[in-house]
């Protein structure tokens, strides 16, 4: 507000001093009139406040383009939507108390243009709203005079207080985004991080809990671009280097942020650290139910035997005919009958039993059938999301079943190969 006083003095008395904002709100209110008089320092003489000049106000929101009313409008004998608009922009840039319009003020409006501007441009009014809070939040700070002035508007416009509170978390929430991850991606301590992120939510007009969760929301989609940004894809699938999850963790508790993951990332983070550490970390040999002699046993798990086989089904085509009954049980038939036989290959489970990888080769004892086959022959691993495919140089492709840890299989194996084949 500005800090030059105006003197007031009504039936030749001076009744105080008040700066100008003051003055023009207390005469939009009734507390002042127009023919009280005004004096400040540099005036010749004293004159009414009839003659104070108006405001010329910078709104948050853009002033409205010019348009026709268009033909119906005219049958209506009314203006423009455009023009109603433009005419609430006019007066609020003029108002004497800012971004207020008072009834009297609208009736005067509504009767200049022929229809009611609130009910017909509601959509417009909401989103003026919208673009002054956004405009106030701007700065990251709300000033007194700019909630006064949401205040004014939203009374202006007709707004309750809960499509206010709407609207303000709306916008909050999108500002809030852009601003929490401008903020985490900078690089200074975690600790300043979380001043300026709290800075974001001061002053701002809405309930403590509301900042709180639009916080976590916009926390969640820092999170998640994280996570996406640490994810490494191997051949196996997502893997994550752990040293970097954990630097990523100490940096939120430093910012005391409350982190907490549905079961559903937790896998995800588990599995992919798991994958990383199985990707680099040194084989170890594991115990196995099987006598492997002097080869080692680096994994080992029950599953199930797929293999592709060749099937011939039989199929019969019978074209247009009749039938003729001759004597008993004999009839004679017309048309044709043509058989033809179609092979194909079905991919079928045929047992379960151990898997094992050993040091030379892989294994397989099931009740029905066993696998012997070494690392050399293998030419592919390829992982589905409950299965491993070994595509072998001879005897055909095979395909085990997993009820989980297919990755962590075909990492493994995947290593095993290349050091069989150096």
């Amino acid at each position: 507000m500005s800090a030059e006083q105006i003197h007031i003095a009504r039936a030749g008395a001076e009744i105080g001093a008040y700066p100008l904002e003051v003055v023009r709100a207390k005469l939009a209110a009734g507390d002042l009139r127009p023919t009280d008089h005004y004096w400040k320092p540099g005036m010749a003489e004293w004159q009414t406040l009839a003659a104070l000049p108006a405001p010329v106000r910078v709104l948050p929101f853009a002033r409205p383009p010019e348009k026709d009313a268009n033909l119906f409008d005219g049958i209506l004998g009314r203006q423009s939507y455009q023009a109603g608009l433009l005419a609430v922009w006019d007066k609020l840039s003029v108002a004497p108390l800012e971004c207020f319009l008072s009834e009297d003020d609208w009736a005067e409006l509504d009767a200049k243009v022929g229809f009611p501007i609130r009910k017909r441009c509601r959509s417009d009014l909401i989103k003026w709203y919208r673009q002054a809070f956004e405009a106030y939040l701007s700065d990251r700070y709300f000033a007194p005079d700019e909630k006064a002035n949401l205040g004014n508007l939203a009374r202006a416009f007709g707004l309750g207080a809960t499509e206010a509170e709407e609207i303000h978390g709306e916008a909050f929430a999108s500002y809030c985004r852009i601003g929490m991850l401008t903020v985490l991606m900078r690089d200074i301590p975690p600790e300043q991080k979380r001043q300026q992120i709290d800075l974001l939510g001061k002053e701002v007009p809405l309930s403590e809990a509301k900042v709180k969760e639009t916080f976590g929301q916009a926390f969640q989609s820092y999170f998640d671009q994280r996570i996406k940004a640490l994810m490494q894809q191997e051949d196996a699938g997502e893997a994550m280097d752990p040293a970097a999850y954990q630097a990523f963790a100490a940096e939120i508790k430093r910012m005391d942020i409350s982190l907490t993951l549905d079961e559903r990332t937790q896998s995800r983070v588990a599995g992919a650290q798991k994958l990383w550490t199985l990707s680099r970390a040194p084989l170890h040999e594991v115990p196995c139910q099987l006598d492997l002699g002097s080869e080692g046993c680096f994994w080992t798990r029950q599953v199930e035997l797929g293999l592709n086989r060749r099937v011939t089904t039989r199929r019969s085509y019978g074209g247009f005919g009749t039938s003729i009954k001759i004597w008993g049980p004999l009839r004679y038939r017309t048309g044709s009958y043509e058989v033809e036989r179609q092979t194909e290959q079905r991919l079928e489970k045929v047992d379960s039993g151990i898997l094992v990888f050993t040091s030379k080769r892989v294994i397989f004892s099931g009740s029905v059938k066993s696998l012997n086959f070494k690392y050399a022959k293998i030419l592919d691993v390829t992982v589905y999301n409950n299965a491993i495919e070994i595509d072998k140089d001879t005897g055909g492709d095979v395909v085990f079943f997993f009820p989980e840890g297919q990755a962590e299989a075909a990492v493994i194996l995947r290593r095993l190969v290349k050091q069989a084949k150096g």
